[in-house]
Order: C-alpha cells, then structure tokens, then sequence
C-alpha cells in the first residue's frame, strides 16, 4: 500500500535549490516535505573522498566573487570556504605546442590577441546591458541575437581565431564546445548576471574563487540535518496533479498532498514528470529545449604538487586531449597534490563508452603533456560520469539554444497553478550555479508565500 503524507508545501528536488526552499518554509512556519528521486542529496555537488580521506568535490565546487547568497548560507552552516590554489604559471596546449604562460589563459597568444579580445569584451559587456536579467526576451534586440550563436558574432566581429577561443571560454567556461551551441542572447544574460568577463574589463583584482573546506555538498547535508524528516530520499516523483482540492505528488509507493509545490529539478528532468492537467504548451516546449552540459569530472591524486615546484598553477587551457581545462584541486593544507580535469562535450560523447581503464589512460596522457611524467603516476584516480546520473543527466546546468529563450522564455518561472519553478536553470542572476540555485528557491518561496501566489485557477 502506497505511503500517504500531506504538508503545506511539497519541494520536488533535494539538491541546493530545493533544500534552501525547505529551510525558508519552515522558517517561515510552512508544513514542507522534500521528496529527492536518489538515496542521496545535494543535487549537482557531490562530494567524494580519496582512500586517504583527502575530500573532493565531484560537482559543483567553485565560488566567485560578488556571490554573498551562497557565503552567507555557509556561514549560517558553519562551512569554512578557503581560496582555491591557483599561484603559478598556466600550461596552454595549442597545436601540438606546449607554452607556459604567467598570465594565465588571457595573454599567451601575445598582446595584439589580448587587445581584441577585450575590445569585443567590451563590446559584448555593453549588449548585454540591453538585456533584462528577469526577462531577455525583452531585449530591444532580442529577436536578432536568440536568432544566432554566440560562435558566429565571434566569427563575425572579432579577426584573431585566438581571441574567440579565449572568449568562448571565458563566458561558457569548460563547456565552450557545448554540442548545441548557446544562442548570442543567452551568453550576454550570463555576462549581463555574472562575471565571465571580469578578466578583461576588470580595473582592480576581486580577490581569487573559493572553495568550500570539506566539500559543497555539506551545504544540502546540513540543510537536510536542521529540517529532519521534513526530508525524504528514494521518493522519485513521477506524477505531479493539481486542482481546487490541491496539489497532489505521486510515485511508485509514496503519495504527498499539498496546497503548493515547488520543483527544483532541472527542465530538462522535469519534462518527464507527467502533469495534470498538462502544463502549457510553451512550458512543455522549453523543457524539451534546455539541453543539460555533459562533463565526466576527473580527480587525480599524488604526493605532493609538483607542478607548483615547477611553478605552474596547476590550471590548463588546450586544443587537444581527453581532459583540457585543468586545475590545482587540493586541499587546503596543500597535501596531498589533487589535479582535477574536465572531459568535456565532444570527448564525454567518445570516450564514455570506453572502460575506467581506457579513460584513464587517455587522461593520463593529456596531463603527462602538460605537467611532465610525474603526472602519469597517480596515487589515485577518481571519476564522476554526470551524463550517467540518471537524476541530473549532467553538470553546471542547462542551457539555451538559439531561439528559446525569445519563444519559450516566458514559460520558464511563470507559476502553473499552485506549481512553482526553481532550480539554477530558473535563476535571473548566477544563471547555471551554485548561488543561481539558492536565488532562484528565495524567489520561488516567496512566490508561495504569496496572498496571491498559488491560486488553482492561474
């Protein structure tokens, strides 16, 4: 006989954005229930740990500047952050050469690259200044840049190849090769909401990325221990009905009836939920558009970080390999050595296939050419397939794809009902992110907390 429960609210989702939604209901009073699909939580952060003990953040991990959401959360959790390792020289891998480089991804190809790379930069900072963070359909321009890439205005408007390349990177991070490339309007929102150009534009230093000491995903685990049975594992939802009487969710052997809901999974995930009645057409239509990005993260662990006696950072820029963003990932004593990697996109696609064995070999290979041949001897290697995770499907987050966010946009945080929408993809600012995640669960909540926030009829 199937389990029956009934709450205020039901929080579909137990990852960051849903488990911060929880934690601001019943703080303001509010009856919630977090149903998480996996045995475990905390959505796209994931911490594992070497045999050694030595922490590892297989998700989510990095904290930017000017994200006080997430550090104010971790401060209210007790969660030391401490500044990522990234002193030293970056090694760049460009046609088959190997060129060490003291600043960073952003001037290796020389001065006159540098220089047109921030010109575009600034060019493509003032665009987005046009673009609505709560609404970039309604850009002036908005129907011209969702009709293109971000790719083809690099091409169009910027001469030296390795000026877009740094770009592309800088804005799409280690998923500048996303299979479907992201529409111009999507990438000036992220610029428009986040900092991917600070290294261009930026007149003073913000101070480095910081990491969290022990691992992100003890965000989602404390959260989890203050709301106690509030929250459930291994309750995948599967139906999701509303009607005057309420709003009921449903699985395999568990049913939950509420007077709202939030879920906190991503579009693309949430289209396999089946709703009634159903959703509108453009909602529907957006969660088949959101592709998810696909990384398979490596870990590699060594005695010590060798890299940085040769004065490297640890952090790579590539054109070739299995792995070609790299970073210094240890701890923050320093020891162990921890390299972590990014197969990403087109190499996930081929190598995923392959065995852990193959994998790693080809990982390997790529860090023996960037770090020298101590790389080649790990004490230990560790992988997480994000393409594998039946519940997330990928990492980062989803994204836009030309002329999504002009024709389905607005379907994407309009309530339905007493249904409301979070999770990172969901976010105005910090879209894609940890702090994306917790924005879009303060502004889902106070949807639902609301006089006028869940009506039947809407």
């Amino acid at each position: 006989m199937a389990t029956q429960r009934s709450c205020d609210v039901v929080v579909v989702g137990g990852g960051l954005s849903g488990l911060y939604a929880a934690r601001l209901l019943a703080a303001a009073g509010v009856d919630v229930l977090v149903l998480e699909a996996q045995s475990r939580l905390g959505g796209r952060t994931l911490t594992g740990h070497f045999d050694d003990g030595t922490f590892v953040d297989d998700g989510g991990q990095w904290v930017s500047p000017g994200q006080d959401c997430i550090v104010g959360l971790a401060e209210e959790l007790g969660v030391g952050l401490f500044p990522s390792w990234s002193e030293g020289a970056t090694v760049c891998w460009r046609a088959g050469e190997r060129i060490v480089s003291n600043d960073g991804f952003l001037r290796q190809d020389g001065d006159a690259t540098f220089a047109a790379a921030r010109t575009a930069a600034a060019a493509l900072a003032g665009m987005a200044e046009m673009v609505p963070p709560e609404a970039p359909w309604m850009a002036p321009r908005a129907e011209e840049w969702d009709a293109t890439t971000l790719h083809e205005w690099l091409v169009a408007h910027v001469v030296p190849m390795a000026a877009r390349r740094m770009l592309a990177t800088a804005i799409e991070g280690v998923f500048a090769r996303n299979s479907t490339p992201p529409s111009l309007l999507s990438a000036l929102l992220w610029i428009r909401c986040g900092d991917p150009l600070t290294p261009f534009l930026a007149t003073d230093d913000r101070g480095p990325e910081r990491r969290f000491d022990g691992g992100a995903q003890q965000l989602s685990l404390r959260m989890a221990d203050a709301l106690g049975k509030r929250v459930i594992c291994g309750a995948a939802v599967s139906h999701v009905s509303q009607g005057q009487g309420g709003i009921h969710a449903t699985g395999m052997d568990f049913s939950v009836a509420a007077r709202g809901a939030i879920v906190t999974v991503p579009p693309a995930l949430a289209g396999r939920l089946h709703y009634e009645p159903p959703l509108p057409a453009l909602r529907d239509h957006l969660m088949q558009r959101t592709p998810m990005r696909w990384a398979i993260k490596v870990h590699c662990r060594y005695p010590c970080r060798f890299w940085a006696e040769d004065g490297l950072s640890g952090q790579t820029v590539s054109d070739d390999g299995a792995v070609r963003v790299c970073a210094d990932n240890s701890p923050p004593s320093g020891a162990p050595g921890v390299l972590v990697g990014f197969i990403e996109e087109a190499e996930a696609f081929s190598l995923a296939g392959q065995s852990v064995v193959d994998r790693r070999a080809a990982v390997l290979a790529a860090l023996v050419r960037y770090f020298g041949a101590q790389a080649g001897e790990p004490l230990e290697y560790r992988e997480k397939n994000w393409g594998d995770d039946p519940f997330c499907r990928g990492v980062d987050g989803g994204y836009w794809p030309e002329g999504v966010w002009t024709r389905y946009g607005q379907a994407l945080r309009a309530p339905f009902g007493l249904l409301h929408w979070a999770g990172t993809e969901t976010a105005s600012i910090w879209n894609g992110k940890m702090e994306g995640a917790l924005l879009a669960a303060k502004r889902a909540t106070a949807e639902v907390l609301s006089p006028t926030g869940s009506r039947p009829d809407a």
